[in-house]
């Protein structure tokens, strides 16, 4: 018996596009511009909590305040994960909605929704042990 193979083109779907590296002071002012499209960003998680969440600017103990913010959708894979490191300096990437940015919304808003957490740094190191 022989069989014949029939070859059709096949369409590749496109690769998603890279993340778009930025601040949080750049998203703030013009969040139309990123709405929708993957962000990287970086800065500080001082608090996580069920209903506040935020990447801030600085740390919350800098003379100057923690800065600008964005509010971190609710995930409890990430809150799991930052959680006992708190307040720690982070990098992620993360889908940006300017919904709440541009009108207010209570608790937590879901500016970002974190894609892919790319580093953590705790600010305190881990407790020694002999």
């Amino acid at each position: 018996m022989i069989w014949l193979a029939m070859f059709a083109p096949i369409e590749l779907a496109p690769a998603p596009a890279p993340p778009v590296a930025t601040t949080i002071a750049a998203i703030r002012s013009d969040p139309q511009k990123f709405n929708g499209r993957t962000v990287r960003l970086q800065g500080w998680v001082n608090s996580c909590r069920s209903l506040s969440c935020a990447i801030d600017e600085r740390p919350a103990s800098d003379p100057e305040g923690a800065g600008e913010h964005l509010s971190i959708a609710t995930d409890a894979k990430f809150d799991q994960t930052i959680q006992p490191l708190l307040p720690t300096y982070v990098e992620f990437d993360a889908r940006f909605d300017s919904g709440c940015v541009v009108q207010v919304c209570l608790d937590r808003a879901p500016d970002l929704t974190v894609v892919s957490l790319r580093s953590v740094v705790s600010t305190e190191p881990p407790p020694f042990e002999n």
